[in-house]
């Protein structure tokens, strides 16, 4: 069936929702509420998820439960980052009647018939990746019932031709009900092929149903190069990595992209989960594009490395927080997170430097964004870490803040697992990850005296290339005259709230000082901090 006669019947059936049995015409979304599963666990010490969104959960007995989904169709839960109940023993489990997406080939047609399943990258397969899940207490279901929780996820057949999908289930477990594909990426304006004999002509996607009901203006020509036969990658985005979440005010927002022409934002209705598309290009206040289709950029261009956008509002401190990563996912391949922060929830988005990563064409991306967590080992590790990116964030219900994501090791393998750092406010009001994992017990901020405190550090500098090398773990002295010897020369505070500050020649680093338990269960005294050159720094007293 064509897109032109699908588009014409779901039209129809639409308008036939719409209308009471009065006559009247009633708001209806037409998707009907799926039966619910809880799942069947089994408990694990350790789990491996790719691309981990974490979301807390209270539960009718006040306890919070965190539920982490992932690429490749894997999930889990956990009360405390130490013990992991899984549903899945394996990727892509039982896809004949998933616990996500039930009958995924029926569920998901729409979706395949653009991207994800059995095409170029996906071929013999499916490539369903980074979903994220969040609660909506005004989705509409067909009976009139609100509430729902709302999964976007991506799938992907090439570097470029993707779409991310909706789906909705009453139950966080779910299993979720298909609503639309609601952003498409990868197309041309001329018939063509990528990857495989598949026509990527924008006739294909829902373009041409939004440009026919005016939420769309038109084609935007900028969206295609050499003559409308390929997909403007240095402009336009990929439509993968979605993340859903509500500004300050309840407004609901859609942050999404992955390298090519950078990360995006979107406004979402509240009763349909779906993106309020501008409509007509703009350029916001400082200059960045405000695209028709795709929406507002925050982020990059011209194809350089970013991509798992996350975006969570820090109520204690008034700032949106911008995490994505750079660099390739793989062992060696120098996968890095980075953080921005913005007064307002469409940015301008910046770094320890003042800088809006907005990419021209000789633009490094290792220029931009404070650099969390590289390629590291020190005391109190089981093995070295590499390559740990594509986060979420998490305030618990006690107001502690969590890092979730996942990381490769410095053992010569591809395997990955899930970890949380617990991250605190420096001085500045920027969230500091400290060094352990969290595995159910944060850092201890008690006050710190001169004589506890001062001493050797193993000393960490996270730099900010994308490097694939692992960082030289360096030893400094922290004097009680507040002076810095050993590797790094400099001065130092701490003041009576454990915040502390370290001063070089190069820069100002502001951080915080705790005691934290390692990955042993032996206590530590570590610290954390920022400087105002993008870069993080760690100590670890041996």
């Amino acid at each position: 069936m064509s897109k032109k006669k699908k588009i014409a019947i779901g039209i129809f059936f639409a308008v036939i929702l719409l209308i009471g049995v009065s006559g009247f015409m009633v708001y209806s979304n037409g998707i009907k509420r799926p039966s619910t599963n809880e799942w069947t666990t089994q408990t694990r010490n350790t789990v491996s998820i790719h691309d981990p969104a974490v979301r807390s959960v209270i539960n009718e007995d006040g306890e919070e439960m965190f539920y982490l989904f992932g690429t490749h169709v894997a999930q889990a839960k956990t009360k405390n980052f130490s013990t992991w109940e899984v549903p899945h023993m394996t990727e892509y489990e039982n896809m004949e009647d998933n616990i996500i997406f039930g009958n995924t080939n029926e569920n998901l047609q729409e979706t395949f018939e653009w991207a994800g399943h059995d095409d170029a990258d996906s071929k013999g397969g499916y490539n369903l990746w980074a979903p994220d899940v969040i609660w909506n207490d005004q989705f509409e279901w067909s009976t009139g019932a609100k509430g729902a929780y709302l999964m976007y996820y991506s799938a992907s057949s090439t570097w470029r031709r993707s779409a991310i999908v909706l789906m909705a289930s009453p139950s966080i477990e779910g299993p979720y009900t298909y609503v639309d594909t609601i952003i498409y990426s990868g197309f041309t304006s001329e018939d063509a092929t990528d990857g495989s004999d598949r026509n990527i002509n924008y006739e294909g996607t829902h373009l041409p149903e939004l440009i026919s009901e005016g939420k769309v203006s038109e084609f935007n020509e900028k969206w295609v190069r050499l003559g409308g036969r390929e997909y403007n990658t240095d402009y336009a985005p990929n439509a993968l990595d979605p993340a859903p979440f509500y500004d300050e005010n309840g407004k609901f927002w859609l942050v999404y992209g992955s390298w090519s022409g950078g990360i995006h934002l979107l406004e979402l209705e509240d009763a349909t989960g779906k993106p309020i598309y501008p409509g007509v290009d703009g350029i916001t206040e400082d200059g960045r594009t405000i695209d028709r289709y795709f929406g507002t950029k925050l982020f990059g261009g011209y194809h350089q490395s970013g991509e798992g956008p996350y975006i969570v509002y820090d109520e204690d401190t008034g700032y949106y927080n911008l995490w994505l990563t750079y660099g390739g996912l793989v062992a060696n391949g120098g996968y890095n997170m980075r953080v921005f922060r913005s007064e307002t929830v469409d940015g301008p988005y910046v770094d320890a430097k003042g800088q809006t990563a907005i990419f021209e064409s000789g633009s490094l991306n290792s220029d931009y964004g404070i650099k969390l967590l590289g390629n590291y080992d020190f005391t109190g590790l089981e093995q070295g870490y590499r390559a740990p990116g594509h986060n979420s964030a998490v305030k618990t219900q006690n107001g502690e803040w969590l890092l979730v994501f996942h990381s490769r090791f410095n053992q010569g393998t591809e395997a990955h697992e899930v970890r949380a750092h617990h991250m605190i406010h420096n001085e500045d009001n920027w969230l500091v990850p400290m060094p352990y994992a969290f595995k159910g017990e944060y850092a201890d901020t008690a006050p710190l005296t001169l004589e506890e405190f001062s001493g050797n550090f193993e000393f960490i500098n996270h730099g900010t290339e994308n490097s694939s090398e692992m960082i030289e773990t360096l030893m400094i002295d922290l004097t009680e005259e507040s002076e810095i010897a050993g590797d790094l020369q400099g001065s130092w505070t701490l003041s009576d709230q454990n915040l502390l500050t370290i001063t070089t020649n190069e820069a100002i680093y502001k951080g915080v000082a705790a005691k934290q338990q390692d990955e042993f269960g032996e206590e530590r005294i570590v610290f954390s901090a920022f400087g105002d050159n993008n870069e993080m720094i760690w100590g670890i007293r041996p």
